[in-house]
């Protein structure tokens, strides 16, 4: 579910009596902490290999690599499909496999710049320009032949259109198949559209919400039930990060500080990457802060604050603005498009913002009516790991932080080092994840006393 907003669960701003139910017959939490920034790529990213954006190497939506001397963009021009960028980390579907076991992906953001593929997945359906079918060696060279307009050209993308229902049947197919998957992620992408282009405190985003709950948690949940898979399956529900109001009033624009021919904006909006010249970040740097300004925070990639998880990395750009919750870093004024404002945005660090994400899980393994403390985005992946059998990559995730919310364990568990160790759990129930933007489902078995 992305862009799915904590509070508005917790304070019943929209009727959602689904994910309401699962909350009484499973577990949630009072919200998720979602990673720094809280973008859809690297929360994603972190729920599936249990790192932060820092270690998996997916910094943000958009950022620069010196190394490859190349930007990756989500939405254009294929970078998003080059497995070089994400070479750092293996997600737990690819981990699974191979085990020997099945997984499944419908529409998961960045499955498709793994060389190997899911077992089951679903291609999208929009292709202008099918970056699946270009050799990965003359990705940079299409890249840098065919950027002189806006965009470019537009890479494969998921059929928004298509509606959620339609996602869950193919889903369920898989599912009874005689060879079915142990694990499926599938990507839903609202209430996150919705929020971005009528703001959080609206009714197009109350409608946007009690829709997923309806056409998505409730389809899904149902689904099941029809095909006795509901006492079978694990399902667990999150979102990636939450959303916040902006608006044109609340702009901050470098050209009033710092000279526009000697920087690149590599990501503006609510974070400011900021790249340029050795000789001349100290001057950049010098102009910004003594701008003095109460709206953003400006940091030198060494002094990013511990807490964020976000500076080990050669991808993080050597200045960092931290804007003000709600207002949002823009090149120029000509860059503000007025016109085509963004009334609900997402990315300030969720320390700040509370952009929170929510959790809620149902089945086998899971105990019921239970409420747990807030837990960190990339605990998602020991659990996850846990109810799978298999054993965890290196990660920055805890078992300890969430394991009360399982029934039972196999043996007493401990907080995990990076190294990881096996379970001696192999639970047979599958595992549908969700991201509201999305869900997983684990089939559990043995273990947790289900036959």
């Amino acid at each position: 579910m992305d862009g799915m907003r904590w509070q508005y669960i917790d304070d019943e701003f929209a009727s959602t009596p689904n994910l309401d139910s699962i909350a009484r017959t499973g577990v949630t939490a009072k919200f998720i902490k979602t990673v720094v920034p809280s973008k859809t790529w690297p929360n994603h990213h972190s729920f599936l290999t249990g790192l932060y954006p820092e270690s998996h190497g997916i910094v943000s939506n958009k950022f620069w690599d010196p190394v490859y001397q190349e930007k990756f963009v989500l939405d254009y021009d294929c970078s998003n499909y080059d497995s070089k960028f994400y070479s750092a980390a293996e997600p737990i579907w690819l981990t699974l496999q191979k085990s020997g076991e099945r997984s499944a992906v419908y529409f998961w953001p960045g499955f498709a710049g793994y060389s190997e593929k899911p077992t089951f997945y679903e291609k999208p359906a929009i292709c202008p320009v099918n970056c699946s079918d270009v050799n990965p060696k003359d990705l940079a060279n299409m890249r840098n032949t065919t950027r002189s307009g806006w965009p470019p050209y537009i890479h494969c993308m998921v059929n928004h259109s298509e509606p959620s229902q339609q996602r869950i049947d193919k889903i369920m197919t898989w599912l009874k198949s005689d060879t079915p998957p142990r694990f499926v992620a599938l990507y839903i992408e609202q209430p996150d559209s919705t929020g971005h282009g009528f703001g959080i405190i609206t009714q197009q985003y109350k409608d946007a919400m009690e829709a997923v709950d309806r056409d998505t948690v409730g389809y899904l949940m149902n689904s099941l039930k029809n095909a006795n898979l509901f006492d079978k399956v694990n399902v667990i529900f999150v979102s990636d990060h939450s959303m916040t109001n902006t608006s044109s009033a609340r702009q901050i624009f470098l050209e009033d500080y710092i000279n526009l021919d000697e920087f690149q904006l590599v990501e503006g909006g609510a974070v400011g990457h900021i790249w340029a010249a050795d000789e001349k970040i100290d001057e950049i740097y010098q102009n910004l802060t003594r701008a003095n300004s109460p709206y953003m925070a400006v940091y030198k990639k060494e002094n990013i604050p511990d807490e964020y998880h976000w500076k080990h990395n050669r991808r993080i750009p050597p200045i960092f603005i931290d804007p003000a919750v709600g207002w949002v870093i823009r090149r120029s004024r000509a860059n503000a498009r007025p016109g085509n404002w963004t009334v609900g945005d997402h990315g300030w660090p969720a320390i700040k913002s509370k952009s929170y994400s929510v959790f809620f899980a149902h089945g086998p393994a899971f105990q019921k009516g239970l409420e747990v403390s807030p837990f960190n985005t990339v605990d998602l992946y020991p659990l996850m790991c846990k109810l799978l059998g298999i054993m965890p990559r290196p990660n920055n995730g805890s078992l300890e932080d969430v394991k009360m919310m399982l029934k039972k364990y196999a043996q007493p568990a401990s907080k995990p080092t990076t190294k990881g160790a096996a379970s001696t759990c192999q639970s047979r129930a599958p595992i549908i994840l969700m991201a509201l933007t999305m869900a997983f489902f684990i089939r559990t078995a043995g273990c947790y006393g289900l036959q």
